[in-house]
């Protein structure tokens, strides 16, 4: 038995989501659309995913006030 490609798109949404890969999650029909257009290989728009995540990331983390877990405040 097949799944649908919107329950699989569902699916992957929601896995990225229990990851807490949400920025990847939000974008994931943006860069599938574009991997459809544009021809991308999956391994492409598969980068391109977890690029968007790792920049949202980066971004947060050097957002004042929001230190990494993995490095502790010696201040504290």
């Amino acid at each position: 038995m097949q799944m649908s490609e919107a329950r699989r798109f569902q699916q992957l949404r929601g896995h990225l989501s229990y990851l807490k890969l949400n920025d990847a999650a939000e974008a994931l029909n943006r860069v599938l659309d574009q991997a459809r257009t544009e021809r991308m290989s999956l391994t492409a728009a598969l980068e391109r995913l977890l690029e968007i995540e790792v920049e949202a990331t980066k971004a947060r983390r050097s957002q004042p006030g929001n230190a990494s877990p993995a490095c502790p405040n010696p201040g504290r």
